[in-house]
């Protein structure tokens, strides 16, 4: 049976502004194991731990510097240019950025929990609000709400970007195509990286005919991790 529990961060006021504190799990199930966080961008023959979990549900990002040596065949498989990974939303992507600008990358995918009992014992997904996961899990039935996800992705260097582009989604009716709006301001360091995507507005549609879907989104890189509520569910 699949639960759900939730992953609050706690913020600590220092002398020099509010810092974050590690994620922690309430009513952690695997108090008795040892469990990484693990995830799978290059198949799963090929895992990257990226943290662990304490036995008190403390969760301990522990960001690889390097990534694992894998096959030049495996790399060329799963690595793809910044523009797939980010700029996919747009229908102009293709051209969002510069040939030099755009990097091999790679979207990280759902952060996985792994024991040595159980590699696949459960996941962990970053949400401003645990209501917003039915919508993540099926945007073609179930309706959105203001607020905001987190993705984690990969770039082997820095990269910058501030600017905006449409999406033109069909109407599936009599109606014109409508149009979503994407606005970008990332700051992205060498290394892992997480990702917001907010909802600013949401379109509102016929049920009978589809589901409602956000119609503005900002797309925000996350100084360190976000402060939000981590959502587990366990197999």
């Amino acid at each position: 049976m699949k639960t759900y529990f939730i992953i609050l961060f706690s913020i600590s006021l220092v002398a020099l502004g509010f810092s974050q504190t590690q994620p922690k799990v309430d009513d952690y199930p695997f108090g008795k194991s040892d469990v990484n966080v693990i995830i799978f961008p290059f198949g799963m023959e090929n895992p990257i731990i990226i943290g662990t979990m304490s036995r008190s549900g403390d969760i301990n990002f522990e960001f690889p510097k390097e990534l694992p040596k894998i096959s030049k065949e495996t790399e060329e498989n799963f690595m793809q240019d910044l523009v797939y990974t980010v700029f996919s939303v747009c229908d102009d992507g293709l051209r969002m950025i510069s040939d030099k600008d755009n990097l091999p990358s790679f979207e990280a995918g759902v952060l996985s929990l792994s024991t040595s009992d159980n590699p696949y014992a459960g996941l962990i997904m970053a949400v401003s609000d645990v209501a917003l996961i039915p919508w993540i899990e099926d945007p073609g039935y179930e309706e959105p709400l203001f607020g905001s996800y987190f993705e984690l992705i990969y770039v082997p260097s820095a990269f910058k970007y501030e600017g905006e582009c449409k999406q033109t989604r069909s109407s599936m009716s009599d109606d014109p195509d409508m149009e979503i709006s994407y606005s970008f301001n990332l700051n992205l360091k060498a290394g892992f990286n997480f990702i917001e995507y907010k909802i600013e507005s949401i379109h509102k549609t016929d049920p009978n005919v589809m589901a409602s879907f956000p119609d503005k989104v900002s797309i925000i890189s996350v100084e360190g991790i976000p402060n939000c509520k981590w959502v587990g569910k366990y197999f």
